[in-house]
């Protein structure tokens, strides 16, 4: 059976599961990482969709508040796809869908340079599982869960997430494998 895993708050998880689930699919769904622990990810994920997750900014000053929203929440993320890497099949499709900052948050935000950081995390997972053949897409939060459920399963670009500095051509398994080997490199040399 295809399986399909799910992560992040709020009713949109569920919402977005049931949605998968109605395309035949077996889906496991996570709140955070901790709840990874409790799920069976001994099988093949072949989907994973990415939601973002709530997160409560703490801190005394504003910069502590920012830097906890953006360890906990967005740099959160990158944790949550590296556990999830190893149970990735080969030629799973991976939507990693931008989030807002929640109203009433006395935070500034910069939802450019959030959205520059999901590439970041979308160009990294690329570069690790280049050879299996792993699509990425990085989705707009004002999808619908429906378009979350056709990237999830077709693939594709999402026009409204896409950085107007990226650049615009393929980027291929090679290149990505040839990066991955030289940051690789780098962090074991000063690591």
């Amino acid at each position: 059976m295809v399986r399909a895993l799910v992560t992040g708050s709020g009713d949109r998880v569920a919402e977005v599961a049931d949605r998968l689930s109605a395309e035949g699919l077996e889906v496991l769904t996570a709140a955070d990482a901790a709840q990874l622990d409790d799920l069976d990810l001994d099988g093949p994920i072949d989907h994973y969709v990415q939601l973002p997750v709530t997160v409560r900014p703490i801190g005394d000053t504003l910069v502590g508040r920012v830097r906890s929203f953006l360890s906990d929440g967005l740099l959160g993320r990158f944790a949550l796809v590296e556990r999830v890497l190893p149970a990735l099949a080969d030629g799973a499709s991976v939507v990693l869908v931008s989030g807002n900052v929640p109203a009433g948050a006395a935070l500034p935000d910069d939802q450019h340079s959030r959205l520059a950081l999901l590439h970041v995390l979308a160009h990294a997972t690329r570069a690790e599982l280049a050879a299996r053949g792993v699509r990425v897409t990085v989705a707009s939060g004002s999808r619908t869960d429906l378009e979350l459920v056709r990237f999830a399963l077709r693939g594709g670009e999402d026009p409204a997430a896409r950085l107007v500095a990226e650049p615009s051509e393929q980027i291929s398994a090679k290149q990505y494998e040839d990066w991955r080997t030289e940051v690789m490199g780098l962090v074991q040399a000063h690591g």
